[in-house]
């Protein structure tokens, strides 16, 4: 699949995923063959080479999501980007931009690998996930996507919580932090498959260049949606000018048009509602 990406703003994240970025025993996310989002997993086992670059590597894989209750959802043809996963048989690698970004991992007993959202990463949410989804699901339903910050860690009984991130205008993929309590949405155990892929992030101090935001986060246009890097002056979106603190002030009361969506019973499948976009710009894979 041949996928061209915009250019970011500010940071260059392909220089945190060079040939001297890997490394034993990491787990690096991958894009897919669906629409180019990072959500295959890749466990390094060893480096034979950086000129060539070449390695050895195995697929992670899961044959069920039990851990969430939803046991069918993997046999539904949809690729599970959090849980438990188990290393497939080891394979040789030699293709660089296949990878996105290194991700954490904890080693739990009979060799299984745990992925799970850890506090003040992004992630992008399906919009309109349903536990109802199956092989018949249009591609225009589920590859809709909103960007979210994880507020803290999962767990089993508590779930995990997240709060919407707010598209900065003037720029493709710098978002800022939603700081109004009522858009917080807590995610139980049942809804975690809501989660697509994480997304790599760059904190911006405001030394890159004169315009940029400092405090704000410049996200991977390889792992962001064309869509939300189109996205521009809309009530999703957050007007840039010179006074900082002005902006964190538009940002504590900006009107969110979907946060009354994420709002509420936990039981729910709260969705964050954006303006839709164009196609899909594709990266290299």
């Amino acid at each position: 699949m041949s996928i061209n990406v915009p250019d970011s703003d500010f940071h260059n994240f392909d220089l945190d995923r060079t040939e001297s970025s890997f490394g034993v025993e990491q787990v690096w996310a991958a894009y897919d063959e669906a629409d180019g989002m990072p959500r295959y997993y890749a466990r390094i086992h060893e480096v034979i080479s950086l000129e060539p670059f070449k390695m050895k590597i195995s697929w992670l894989n899961s044959r069920n999501t039990s851990e969430f209750g939803l046991p069918n959802w993997v046999d539904s043809g949809f690729p599970k980007t959090c849980g438990d996963f188990r290393s497939g048989k080891r394979e040789i690698s030699v293709t660089l931009n296949s990878f996105s970004h290194k991700v954490k991992w904890t080693k739990c007993s009979r060799g299984v690998i745990r992925i799970l959202p850890r506090k003040r990463d992004i992630w992008a949410l399906y919009r309109y996930w349903s536990p109802e989804w199956n092989e018949n699901t249009p591609d225009k339903v589920v590859h809709k996507y909103d960007m979210v910050e994880v507020l803290d860690d999962y767990s089993e009984e508590q779930g995990i919580s997240v709060s919407p991130l707010i598209k900065v205008t003037g720029f493709k993929t710098v978002f800022c932090s939603n700081t109004d309590p009522s858009a917080v949405r807590r995610i139980p155990k049942e809804e975690m498959l809501c989660f697509s892929h994480q997304v790599p992030d760059y904190l911006l101090t405001g030394e890159e260049a004169n315009n940029a935001p400092k405090g704000f986060r410049e996200l991977d246009p390889a792992a962001t949606p064309l869509e939300l890097i189109h996205e521009t002056e809309t009530s999703g979106a957050l007007m840039v000018g010179t006074d900082m603190k002005a902006q964190e002030e538009m940002g504590k009361d900006f009107p969110n048009h979907a946060v009354d969506q994420m709002v509420g019973n936990a039981s729910k499948s709260g969705k964050f509602e954006t303006t839709e976009g164009d196609g899909r710009v594709k990266h290299d894979n």
